[in-house]
């Protein structure tokens, strides 16, 4: 069996039961945190008690704790996440209508913060200790270790509120046709901000990252090897040491998909954007049980192809790992 379907298929079958796991750990964590969703849906008071046992009876709230969560273990294998309680339609189709922009939002972060990561961390191994290296590595530190939501909320002050360059929330402005210049136009405006505060963070994690690797590959003896043949130095760079130090940040870049949806969660609440960061804290915030397990089924799907995108990008950029097995 080839090298790529092989990882492809034991990946997956490592994944069932991690996805499994992951569905107990969260029904458990979710069902036993403080909070009762029918008081939520309703209000504290607002019926009488047998009218909220009669709600929490047909939501199925009044079964024990094990017979909801195999109920629901046999709807999800099904193909079915439940319907909401607040939305009162089902999960699936209100994950499916926010996952767009929560795409366009960690996709435009992904691509920058991975492009600008990369340059940063060569540009600054290149001449280390030197001022290009320290100002650029200052930078990264900064934008590493300022809260994401706190940055948010400066930005959102100086850029939109007291330099009115930017719009306050939303991800376009109302009567647009959608398809138009106007209505994509104005999804940039939207997107510019959150995109710059959520990737500033990723961006300095990635240019540590990258500096640290490369400076390791300069110091390799492949390299002395390519200069005593002669090379140019932009060669040598280009062609040994880059590919040979891009190679752990792959491993990074593939767990960040997680992490990224944890910032995405902060970065879409305080721009008001209307993904699925914003779906969570609303889910948590009225206790709507179908929608948070649905959300973080999601999550961990989501993380789990990452990890095989990843592999199977190292096949492409390490060609010792392919071959029969």
């Amino acid at each position: 069996m080839s090298a790529v379907p092989r990882i492809v298929g034991t990946r997956l079958l490592q994944a069932v039961p991690l996805v499994v796991a992951t569905i107990v750990v969260n029904f458990a964590i979710i069902h036993l945190a403080p909070g009762d969703p029918v008081t939520m849906m309703v209000g504290e008071g607002a019926v009488s008690a047998d009218q909220m046992d009669t709600l929490r009876k047909s939501l199925g709230l009044d079964q024990p704790l094990y017979v909801q969560f195999f109920s629901y273990l046999k709807s999800v294998l099904q193909g079915d996440l439940g319907i909401s309680y607040v939305y009162h339609q089902p999960v699936t189709e209100i994950i499916a209508s926010r996952i767009p922009a929560t795409l366009l939002l960690m996709g435009t972060t992904y691509v920058i913060s991975t492009i600008l990561g990369i340059v940063f961390g060569i540009v600054a191994a290149l001449r280390p200790s030197s001022a290009q290296d320290r100002i650029l590595m200052t930078v990264a530190i900064l934008g590493y270790s300022v809260p994401t939501f706190w940055l948010g909320f400066l930005a959102l002050m100086v850029f939109a509120v007291e330099l009115g360059w930017a719009p306050i929330s939303g991800m376009v402005d109302s009567g647009l046709a959608a398809g138009s210049w106007e209505y994509w136009l104005s999804v940039l405006r939207h997107l510019a901000l959150p995109a710059a505060v959520l990737s500033l963070f990723y961006t300095g994690l990635i240019a540590r990252l990258m500096r640290t690797s490369m400076l390791n590959s300069l110091r390799g003896d492949f390299i002395v090897t390519a200069r005593a043949m002669g090379l140019s130095r932009w060669r040598v760079i280009l062609r040994h040491a880059v590919p040979n130090a891009i190679t752990p940040i792959v491993t990074v870049l593939g767990l960040q998909v997680g992490l990224m949806l944890s910032g995405a969660v902060l970065t879409e609440t305080v721009f008001g954007w209307p993904g699925l960061g914003v779906l969570t804290v609303q889910a948590v915030a009225q206790r709507d049980y179908p929608l948070l397990l649905g959300m973080f089924l999601l999550t961990s799907v989501m993380v789990i192809i990452a990890n095989v995108v990843t592999d199977l990008v190292y096949l492409a950029i390490n060609p010792r790992l392919r071959g029969n097995g």
